[in-house]
């Protein structure tokens, strides 16, 4: 009966607690008050003594006075979001010993002083985040201790004190993003020896020094991005043998030292994306063999040597898109074995190697989006048995006979394809067309201008009144010819027994007005071709409409 008894009376113990009054313009929810009237106009001194958090979002009053939450010394929590906030009288938040978290967030405040945090032992979480902070103090955070995260983006500190953080011994999360800062003292993380992510993202840092994170042995998130950084020192990393991720984009890089990431054995993502790179050293990331995401796009890169991504065996993203890159060597990427995503949209890309993705058998998506490809070599993805998402889009695509093999694979995959809108730009007669929707006997190849096929067909050019060059084309004369115009507006393919594919463009009819009920037309054309030459007529018969 004892434990029954017991929990009668801790129920009756809730229902009471729940009874007492919240306070005007509140509401209350167990352990927790919630204010959020535009007319609440003081912290309120009735709070509920079972409370352990408050928030305020959107409140009317301007200032907290002195141990203004001393009658409510169980808080554990204090939020005030989006309110009216610019003043903070000494010992603001004293007679709270057992406070955890406090944030302050979007008020406009522009300074603090020391003695507003005094006697907060047990902070653990402190955020001021999107205020109006230009300056701190240096001995803001004497008596946090036990602070593990602080937060201060979106603030407009230009400078810090370099002993600002010497207490901090516990801080394993800084946030200084969206600030102005122009550059790190020098000994201003020297103390954070516990940090394990650090965020300097949209500052206006333009340089580093070598030394500026040398003590921070435990940091596994390193975000720069969105900076000036123009050069990097070459040991600036050289001590973060646990960093896991690091952001480098949207800086002014234009070369990096070949051992900058030397050290970096535990990196599994690297982003350099929106720099101004124009070339990889040559064994750049032959030390960190643990990377399984990196981002090259948006640069100036014009190649990329054979090797640079040679130990990157757990690499399973790669983006190279965006970059002025012409062509790639065969074996540039031997080795990725694991890569699933590769992007190589948005370069200049004329012709691929026929072995460029031979090894990669786990790649799943492949962008080849615009570039200048005209055809792909034949067997390109013979083994890439994984490979159901394929970008082609924006790239000048012959539909000759030279892109059969790209027209018969995607028509293969065509049900397990996606992204696969590719769109013939020549020849003419079949500009516009989707590649997978072609027969193979459309894709012929006409005849093409050479010196040699000139001398040889001269006495014909003189006949016919034309300058006819003419090139056979060897892998489309053991199967079929195709005769055409030089113009490419009329072509008929043929084989030995017969011919089975006609295209002609015809220009609107001249001559036609609206009154003419019947017209008749008929033209001719001379057609060249490696078997011969041939002339076709065409003849158009327009009757008058029916009753």
């Amino acid at each position: 009966m004892l434990p029954q008894a017991w929990w009668c009376w801790a129920s009756l113990l809730f229902l009471v607690r729940l009874a007492q009054p919240c306070p005007a313009d509140c509401d209350c929810f167990s352990h927790e008050v919630f204010c959020s009237d535009e007319q609440l106009a003081a912290i309120p001194p009735d709070i509920p003594p079972y409370a352990t958090n408050i928030v305020f979002v959107e409140t009317a009053f301007t200032c907290v006075g002195t141990r203004a939450f001393s009658s409510s010394p169980r808080l554990t929590k204090v939020v005030f979001l989006n309110t009216k906030l610019h003043c903070f009288d000494s010992d603001a938040f004293g007679g709270l010993p057992r406070l955890e978290d406090l944030e302050i967030t979007g008020s406009a405040f522009s300074n603090l002083s020391a003695d507003i945090f005094s006697n907060l032992t047990s902070l653990a979480t402190l955020t001021l985040n999107f205020n109006l902070l230009e300056t701190l103090p240096e001995d803001l955070f004497l008596h946090m201790a036990a602070l593990e995260s602080l937060q201060l983006q979106g603030n407009r500190l230009q400078t810090l004190p370099e002993r600002l953080f010497q207490p901090l011994r516990e801080l394993k999360t800084l946030n200084l993003a969206q600030n102005r800062l122009v550059q790190l003292p020098e000994n201003l993380l020297r103390p954070l020896s516990s940090l394990q992510t650090l965020k300097l993202s949209n500052n206006a840092l333009s340089h580093l020094s070598e030394d500026a994170f040398s003590h921070l042995h435990k940091l596994q998130e390193l975000f720069l991005d969105s900076n000036g950084i123009s050069e990097l020192p070459p040991r600036v990393f050289a001590q973060l043998f646990c960093l896991e991720k690091l952001w480098l984009q949207r800086n002014a890089i234009s070369h990096l030292p070949l051992s900058v990431f030397s050290s970096l054995a535990n990196l599994t993502f690297l982003n350099l994306q929106g720099n101004a790179l124009n070339v990889l050293p040559p064994g750049l990331f032959a030390l960190t063999p643990s990377l399984v995401g990196l981002s090259l796009s948006h640069n100036q890169l014009q190649t990329i040597a054979e090797g640079t991504f040679a130990n990157l065996s757990s690499l399973t993203s790669l983006t190279i898109s965006y970059n002025a890159i012409t062509h790639l060597p065969a074996g540039v990427f031997r080795g990725l074995g694991k890569l699933a995503k590769l992007y190589l949209g948005s370069n200049n890309l004329t012709s691929l190697p026929p072995t460029l993705f031979q090894n990669l058998s786990s790649l799943k998506l492949l962008s080849l989006s615009r570039n200048q490809l005209t055809t792909l070599p034949e067997g390109l993805f013979d083994t890439n048995y994984d490979l159901f998402n394929l970008a082609l889009y924006g790239n000048p695509w012959q539909c000759d006979c030279h892109l059969a093999y790209l027209s018969s694979w995607l028509r293969q995959y065509s049900d397990q394809l996606f992204n696969i809108h590719t769109y013939c730009a020549g020849p003419t007669y079949l500009k516009g067309q989707v590649v997978p929707a072609l027969k193979e006997e459309q894709l012929v190849c006409p005849v093409t201008r050479s010196h040699q096929g000139f001398q040889a067909l001269a006495l014909d050019d003189r006949e016919l009144g034309g300058s006819w060059d003419l090139e056979v084309d060897k892998r489309a004369e053991h199967s079929h010819c195709t005769y055409s115009n030089p113009e490419g507006t009329v072509a008929v393919a043929c084989d030995e027994v017969q011919c089975h594919w006609l295209s002609v463009q015809l220009s609107p009819l001249q001559g036609m007005g609206s009154s003419a009920m019947l017209y008749n037309s008929s033209q001719a054309w001379d057609l060249r071709s490696s078997c011969g030459s041939m002339r076709l007529t065409v003849t158009i018969e327009t009757r008058a409409a029916g009753p």
